[in-house]
């Protein structure tokens, strides 16, 4: 499935290779053991060895029981620790489940309204609105991706001068509305630091200590917490680039897009969890209609996907031919993470890996191949061919030329866009010109599509919050009237952000 990066991509946010190099350690032999999960085991054999991953953890589900947990490979290379079922890895976007669960909670409570403004809930911060109004950013649309906020990501390591600013300026930054809420999906792990946010400020303590006592303890989540407690630092992995370096310690302004760590062990009984199953040493802290809603897809679904993708609160659901799975997934520095359910046979998987994904792989397969060995007659995996996004295309409207500013919390860049009846392109920031990217690359080429400009530029945002690492411009503009407005952001190469600014440009007489 030659599309399946792209997915995990879109589906986890940012991917980052950074950190020191290291010797090349083979990881352990993954042992066959003469049960119907040995073809799983094959293939994790396999990734391991073609893919450089330092340890892959699994786990399986069907009918309320835990059928199979295995870990293959290093903990910890250096140390020579192997990785067990109840090792502990950065769980990356499958915090955005996490999140949703804990804010559900608040929701059943009366505490929170979904169809409320989510800055009803936000105290003396708040969202603004470029576009639209803001009152129309509701709870349910920042859950489901679809308030109108920007892509947005950004990462901080343990070993840089930068730090996350506080929540305020975040807020102030990169807090505001560039499109209509309720128009589209747009994924934006922002909007779940927003969500952490509601939760703190509603429940009256932090977002760590809530999920603690609210969600991990109650489902028995021992080895689970956002970030790493100290109590569970003796089980926490090791997290490696593609390269089998170290990456170190990451922050983040939105934790609650990307702040918990789990064991695939924990991570399996959440997912029983969301499935309805009754299990021991654990409470039923949502109503079955609370996690059908949570589970129930939405009109907004992401678009140029190789598969049918839907939003739910807190869950993307895909429709497998025809078999309906429930799933969420993980990706960032050192870590790859998939839970994926599928409620009609009552099962679940959760993998993860301390190894940073690349662009050519991900375990969608050894996701689908343990699901065959749990359900008779489970789709196989789908053949898709290419990348499902157009080719560069523009629209004559858009020639001739454009100017305006681009808007940071620095101040305004003076920005202008040319569009050449040969569709030629350049882009203007401060007087520097700069081109589109044309050779194939992950964003994609620079097309027109249902009123939107978009594409990847060389160039650069000359902020500080932008400066930390060398990076590419992506627009996002729609065609209002005489005015392109939407955003501008900077991309960083090694992908540590991806920071929004609020741009505008108006035709040229």
């Amino acid at each position: 499935m030659r599309n399946r990066a792209r997915i995990e991509i879109i589906l986890a946010g940012v991917v980052v290779v950074v950190g020191q190099a290291c010797g090349q350690e083979p990881a352990p032999e993954v042992p066959l053991r003469g049960d119907r999960f040995d073809p799983v085991r094959s293939v994790i054999d396999e990734t391991i060895r073609s893919h450089n991953i330092v340890s892959l953890a699994i786990a399986v589900a069907k009918d309320g029981e835990i059928v199979w947990e295995e870990a293959f490979g290093w903990a910890d290379r250096e140390e020579k620790r192997q990785a067990t079922p109840h090792s502990i890895y950065a769980q990356a976007s499958i915090t955005k489940s996490f999140t949703a669960t804990g804010l559900m909670l608040l929701v059943e409570r009366g505490l929170v309204g979904l169809d409320d403004p989510v800055n009803d809930y936000l105290g003396d911060s708040g969202l603004i609105s470029h576009v639209g109004d803001p009152a129309e950013a509701t709870v349910r649309l920042v859950l489901q991706h679809a308030a109108g906020l920007p892509t947005h990501a950004n990462v901080f390591f343990a070993n840089e001068a930068s730090a996350p600013p506080d929540r305020d300026e975040s807020i102030r930054r990169y807090g505001f509305i560039a499109d209509e809420p309720g128009r589209e999906f747009v994924y934006s792990n922002f909007g779940y630091g927003i969500l952490d946010r509601v939760i703190s400020e509603v429940s009256g303590t932090s977002y760590a200590e809530f999920m603690k006592a609210e969600v991990f303890r109650p489902l028995g989540l021992t080895h689970t917490s956002v970030f790493v407690d100290g109590a569970n630092k003796e089980h926490a992995v090791r997290h490696y680039d593609a390269a089998r370096r170290v990456v170190p310690g990451l922050d983040f302004d939105h934790p609650g897009a990307s702040a918990i760590h789990s064991s695939v062990h924990d991570l399996i009984r959440y997912g029983m969890f969301h499935l309805g199953d009754e299990i021991p040493g654990q409470e039923r802290i949502l109503s079955d209609s609370a996690i059908a809603m949570m589970q129930a897809a939405s009109e907004f679904t992401m678009r140029d996907e190789a598969l049918p993708v839907s939003l739910g609160l807190g869950w993307a659901v895909i429709d497998l031919d025809g078999t309906r799975m429930v799933n969420v997934t993980g990706g960032m520095p050192g870590t790859v993470t998939r839970l994926a359910l599928v409620p009609s046979e009552d099962a679940a998987v959760a993998i993860m890996m301390n190894s940073g994904i690349v662009e050519t792989y991900s375990p969608w397969d050894i996701e689908l191949q343990a699901f065959a060995a749990l359900i008779p007659g489970f789709p196989a995996e789908p053949v898709i061919d290419g990348d499902q996004r157009d080719a560069e295309s523009l629209h004559e409207d858009l020639e001739g030329e454009w100017r305006g500013s681009i808007r940071t919390h620095e101040g305004e860049l003076e920005a202008g866009l040319s569009i050449g009846d040969d569709r030629s392109l350049r882009l203007e920031i401060e007087g520097r010109s700069y081109g589109p990217i044309r050779v194939e690359n992950p964003l994609g080429a620079a097309r027109f599509r249902d009123g939107v400009l978009e594409g990847p530029f060389f160039g650069s945002i000359p902020t500080a919050d932008a400066s930390r690492s060398r990076h590419v411009l992506f627009l996002r503009l729609r065609l209002r009237g005489d005015t392109l407005k939407g955003v501008v952001s900077a991309v960083a190469m090694n992908r540590t952000f991806w920071l929004p600014y609020w741009t505008e440009l108006r035709r040229q007489k």
